[in-house]
């Protein structure tokens, strides 16, 4: 039995875009996905910070990363975004960006999140963060994404 070539080139385009298309559903259990994926969970050594080998985000990236040379920290904070003082999530989740279209921290769409898309080169919008410093290790950048999916 022969095939015909274009019939098996329609059903390998068809099986290749089934395949890259996608999952279109949710994530019913966030958590677990992340602990998964080695980036959430909780912390086992005793540290309480609930994010497994993230730490706590705010305090270990936000703060040295974000919040140093006066850029968004507590005092005139540059686009009055304040990553270093307490309650960081309440002035981030759902939050519209000021200067770029979209939300500053999207828990149902965290890689759309301009928290997340700004580290990344290029980002989708402006420079990227931190500005005039190294970029973040890409642990560090897994880490924000698995923060702004937990919010």
């Amino acid at each position: 039995m022969r095939i015909d070539p274009i019939a098996h080139l329609a059903l390998f385009a068809c099986a290749a875009l089934g395949t890259l298309s996608g999952c279109p559903g949710t994530l019913d259990n966030k958590e677990a996905f992340l602990v998964d994926a080695g980036i959430g969970g909780t912390d086992s050594g005793g540290g309480g910070s609930g994010n497994g080998p993230c730490g706590d985000v705010p305090t270990r990236i936000f703060a040295p990363s974000c919040g140093s040379n006066g850029c968004h920290g507590a005092t005139a904070p540059q686009q009055g975004l304040d990553l270093i003082s307490p309650g960081v999530a309440t002035r981030v989740v759902a939050v519209r960006a000021k200067t770029c279209s979209g939300t500053l921290a999207d828990p149902e769409n965290p890689a759309g999140s301009l928290l997340y898309t700004k580290l990344l080169s290029p980002p989708m919008c402006g420079a990227q963060m931190p500005l005039a410093q190294p970029p973040l290790s890409t642990a560090d950048v897994a880490c924000v994404l698995s923060w702004i999916a937990a919010q």
